[in-house]
């Protein structure tokens, strides 16, 4: 009887042993099937998405690639997708890289509600920087309290713009108008989270609308607000009834 008991204890022993093997081997191969059939991509998206990397699509009529310099060369209906920019051009060509190109001929830049154009433009595509230079314009396209449009026009000689934020700095003879405002200056920064234009540099505004004019060395724009402060030496000038 004693004999048998302890026979019946190593059976137990051994199938609770044998179903525990079988379980791992289990598991195992369903982690081996999942590494040769691909299963395990989404682990490496996952992976690329917290790096910030981000795929950037062109396409032209034609291409060019220089192995020993390590470049390439688009021409014809040059079409650079990165997220939801869009940039077109007559030519491009990049370093592979550094990722860093140099676009001309009809260049413009369309990223939600802005749009840029410019005669050439150097493009950082690790950093989503644009830089545009030569008769440089910048629409961008809102609309006021009624629902109207109140679209802002920049015109610069050179402009950079980060499409990740849409934050811009302009430089060299800035020129921006507004429905009711023209203003004139040496630089402008565009902050896009706080709706906002800082300007520095022979600060000159003209309120089209009541004939009034303020100048100084450094203004801020509140776009929404409609708001200006001006600092630095400032004059103004009212048309008295």
């Amino acid at each position: 009887m004693k004999t048998k008991k302890v026979l019946l204890g190593f059976m137990i022993i051994f199938l609770i042993s044998l179903t525990t093997m079988l379980l791992f081997a289990q598991e195992q191969a369903e982690v081996d099937k999942g590494k040769d059939t691909g299963i395990a991509e989404p682990e490496v998206s996952r992976e690329k998405e917290e790096k910030g990397e981000s795929i950037v699509e062109l396409t032209s009529d034609q291409v060019s690639y220089d192995k020993e310099n390590d470049s390439m060369v688009f021409s014809g209906n040059v079409v650079i997708i990165q997220e939801d920019a869009t940039l077109t051009a007559d030519l491009a060509s990049f370093n592979v890289g550094t990722k860093i190109g140099q676009i001309s001929g009809n260049v413009k830049l369309v990223k939600e509600d802005i749009t840029i154009t410019g005669e050439k433009l150097e493009a950082f595509l690790n950093d989503k920087k644009y830089i545009f230079e030569n008769q440089v314009e910048l629409v961008q396209e809102r609309e006021d309290s009624k629902g109207e449009p109140d679209n802002i026009t920049w015109k610069c000689r050179k402009l950079e713009i980060f499409t990740g934020t849409k934050n811009m700095t302009a430089t060299g003879e800035v020129l921006i108008t507004k429905k009711d405002y023209t203003i004139t200056a040496l630089e402008a920064i565009y902050d896009d989270a706080e709706d906002m234009i800082s300007l520095t540099g022979g600060v000159k505004i003209e309120e089209l609308a009541n004939d009034r004019k303020i100048s100084g060395e450094k203004a801020v724009f509140h776009i929404g607000d409609d708001k200006l402060d001006v600092t630095g030496g400032v004059r103004s000038t009212m048309i008295l009834d």
